[in-house]
């Protein structure tokens, strides 16, 4: 009788109960065998030789890779491994501002978007068709609304946050196992942008709009003006994301393009150089005193 003829009237044999006993068991053997529990100085190692773009799959190996990835440390690293300087770069993304550790992280992730991911961003197709995609924009909260007037043109712009119940705070407790200074982690990792983007709109005429602020967006509307030669954008904004539920709508007519900004991005306009968007040589510089402390 071959094995496996010998396992099958085994199993005939058995009783059902003892049968599922035995699975249970097996499934708990396989459980308890815990994998290799490396050295934490081996993935600081590692996290030396690791491409920007790779940091993500990098985090999600295991807790010591994610770990690694909080620490001012590897953030220091990388951007002392990649950073150049470039015209148009933030005085406060530059060497002499990087001592702070407050906002470390994102700190370093926009200084490589303005220099490591510059290039490969004018060349990525892919990158260019999201920017120009508004309806991937419902669902989340306008936490401001602006506009200014440009040359012959008018622009205006949604700051939309996503809204979730997550936070920082699952960092935080992932990293109360490792000796390390909770209160240090947080100044590091923190990052008031996080999950917010910009719609940036630039209309042939002025339209005035309805204040969405603290509204949820719902529906995203493009058609074409008559004539054909613009775009009319209209905007859904409701106190819920239900789609059947919308209280105000933003239509700007006369559209000439659209663009959809996240936080990385050089043109995004944040505490340290505020950039209206609608002048690339027009930059506002802020003064000493409200530079970062």
């Amino acid at each position: 009788m071959s094995q496996t003829q010998h396992k099958t009237l085994v199993k005939d044999l058995l009783p059902k109960k003892q049968l599922r006993n035995q699975k249970k068991i097996s499934n708990e053997e396989i459980t308890e065998r815990n994998g290799i529990d490396y050295p934490l100085d081996i993935w600081f190692i590692i996290s030396e030789y690791l491409k920007p773009e790779t940091i993500g799959k990098f985090a999600c190996i295991c807790k010591s890779s994610y770990y690694v990835t909080t620490t001012a440390k590897f953030w220091f690293h990388l951007y002392k491994t990649y950073y150049k300087f470039v015209p148009g770069i933030p005085e406060r993304l530059q060497p002499h501002w990087m001592i702070l550790r407050h906002e470390l992280r994102l700190c370093v992730i926009r200084t490589l978007h303005y220099t490591y991911f510059a290039e490969r961003r004018a060349l990525s197709y892919i990158s260019r068709i999201q920017q120009k995609e508004p309806h991937s924009l419902v669902k989340r909260q306008c936490s401001l609304m602006w506009h200014k007037k440009g040359t012959n043109q008018w622009y205006f712009f949604f700051k939309l946050k996503e809204i979730s119940g997550t936070c920082n705070g699952t960092l935080i407790q992932q990293n109360k196992s490792m000796d390390d200074d909770i209160e240090t982690t947080k100044k590091i990792n923190a990052n008031s942008e996080e999950k917010c983007k910009l719609l940036q709109v630039r209309c042939l005429q002025y339209s005035k709009l309805p204040l969405v602020i603290g509204l949820i967006l719902q529906k995203v509307s493009v058609t074409l003006m008559p004539g054909l030669k613009y775009l009319r954008l209209q905007l859904g904004f409701g106190t819920s994301d239900l789609p059947n539920a919308l209280t105000n709508q933003v239509i700007l007519n006369d559209v000439i393009d659209y663009e959809v900004l996240d936080w990385w991005h050089p043109r995004y306009p944040h505490q340290d150089t505020i950039s209206y968007l609608c002048d690339v040589d027009r930059t506002i510089q802020l003064t000493s005193d409200d530079t970062w402390d």
